[in-house]
């Protein structure tokens, strides 16, 4: 902000204080489609990674879109192995329990 400094400092000086003054919008997400099996069990999951891996090599999604995605299959992974433990689990206790 000195106007008796030289130029050049004053140029560099404001270029490096704008992104602190002026920072960049945060991205906005986009909602994407593509096709998917469908994840019944954890079997269908190497499907859906694979559908997805599929997407971004077509230019669908990008990459970040994709980890996206594979995050959301791994939480269904998860929900499917806990459902299925379960029932396992309450068929050893039945027998258990006779």
């Amino acid at each position: 902000m000195d106007e008796n400094a030289d130029q050049k400092r004053r140029d560099w000086a404001a270029e490096k204080a704008a992104a602190f003054i002026h920072p960049r919008p945060a991205p906005t997400p986009r909602a994407v489609q593509f096709q998917l099996p469908t994840i019944d069990t954890a079997k269908d999951m190497p499907g859906a990674i694979a559908g997805v891996l599929k997407a971004v090599t077509e230019g669908e999604i990008s990459p970040s879109e994709a980890q996206s995605v594979v995050a959301i299959i791994e939480a269904q992974r998860k929900a499917v192995e806990t459902t299925d433990l379960l029932e396992r689990i309450e068929a050893l206790e039945g027998r258990v329990t006779r």
